[in-house]
């Protein structure tokens, strides 16, 4: 498995680049997200766009960065998953987008052995109260094959993230109450605490 810091992409409502955005300790949000899922033990990228690359290269070293494939024409995050997938196709992919500053290590860690205990799943994701947590899951490399070659034939048309776990028929495991404060996502100046 390796993880996915998605930054790729466009940061309309926060009115700039979220991934640089900094962190209190410093440090900006991809990268606090690397290490984050650096710290669970698998090697781990950050997934952008190539314009991104000049502003990213001084914080992520350049084999972690993932290029978005020019190749691959599917919207906003599907586009970076399938990029990785295409740079590691036996690899599950654990994504955790750089907007999501509060998630805990100990989150992924559940969510890697909830992985473990569901092993026909294709892939393994939280849902928050009556909402799915895509930016926070786990695509097992033989549904993005499956996802890949749909694309490839034109019989799949991506619209969201949501319905490609809907397609992959993910295995889902509830948010406890006291993590929902985890998969706050900050799209706005406002929603930054």
């Amino acid at each position: 498995m390796i993880g996915l810091v998605m930054a790729g992409g466009k940061s309309l409502r926060m009115g700039s680049d979220k991934g640089l955005l900094v962190t209190k300790t410093g440090e900006i949000w991809a990268k606090s997200a690397w290490n984050k899922l650096q710290s669970c033990g698998i090697k781990s990228y950050v997934g952008i766009n190539p314009l991104q690359t000049p502003s990213y290269s001084p914080h992520i070293p350049p084999a972690n960065i993932i290029l978005d494939h020019p190749d691959i024409v599917a919207p906003g995050p599907i586009q970076g998953i399938l990029s990785a997938h295409l740079s590691y196709p036996k690899e599950d992919i654990l994504v955790l987008a750089c907007d999501m500053p509060n998630m805990e290590i100990s989150c992924l860690q559940d969510l890697m052995e909830f992985r473990n205990s569901q092993p026909n799943a294709l892939a393994w994701v939280y849902q928050n109260g009556d909402q799915i947590e895509p930016m926070c899951a786990i695509y097992s490399a033989n549904g993005l094959e499956k996802l890949t070659a749909l694309l490839e034939k034109k019989e799949l048309i991506p619209t969201s993230l949501i319905s490609i776990l809907n397609r992959l028929q993910a295995a889902i495991k509830p948010v406890s109450a006291e993590n929902t404060k985890n998969f706050i996502n900050c799209n706005t100046p406002e929603e930054i605490n």
